[in-house]
């Protein structure tokens, strides 16, 4: 098949599929119209979150205070660690598992918890030879640069999810300025009558 014709193809497909209404998941937008992000933005995972925020939900503007947000991302700790899965049968590490944990809350304005601690995690396999320090390092930084990744889709589909919305709809309402009491009546009273 000509590659002219797998392209008229590929879009008679993708017609087919629009027109019986199916769309490529994503993410909801914030239910948020600002949001203070706890996370220092010179680091690649703070980058990431941050662009990945934008796209998702390009409506709410990423301040940089929290007293000037709706809501508040922050950061309760990050880790990296590495653990020994194997030996050889002379002791040596033949393979290491990687994990990076990453902790965080969503809370309001006020403070209230939107979501508490959350943790996130991924971990990745790393053969390792001892032979080969340098390269297995240069992979290894590769395998926690692709789990922060990951943890940042997760992280954006959480902040995202529909309980998150609920829970923020609830505190909108609850919080919700009430009407100001009427003011009392200037001047003096009326003097009673006597009789």
């Amino acid at each position: 098949m000509s590659l002219s014709l797998r392209i008229l193809a590929a879009m008679a497909i993708m017609l087919t599929l629009g027109a019986c209404g199916f769309t490529l998941r994503g993410v909801s937008p914030l239910p948020f119209d600002s949001l203070y992000v706890g996370i220092p933005e010179n680091t690649r995972f703070g980058s990431s979150l941050r662009r990945a925020l934008e796209a998702a939900s390009p409506n709410t503007k990423l301040v940089d205070s929290a007293d000037k947000a709706a809501a508040s991302l922050i950061e309760v700790s990050q880790s990296r660690t590495q653990r020994e899965v194997s030996l050889t049968p002379q002791g040596r590490v033949e393979e290491y598992e990687l994990i990076l944990s990453y902790v965080f809350r969503l809370t309001t304005a006020s403070g209230d918890i939107l979501l508490p601690d959350t943790t996130l995690t991924a971990s990745r396999d790393l053969p390792y030879e001892e032979q080969l320090v340098q390269a297995k390092q240069s992979e290894m930084d590769t395998l926690f640069n692709s789990m922060e990744q990951s943890v940042v889709e997760r992280l954006l589909r959480r902040l995202t999810a529909p309980d998150v919305a609920e829970a923020f709809e609830a505190y909108q309402k609850e919080n919700a300025e009430l009407p100001p009491a009427p003011a009392p009546a200037a001047g003096r009273r009326a003097p009673i009558p006597q009789h």
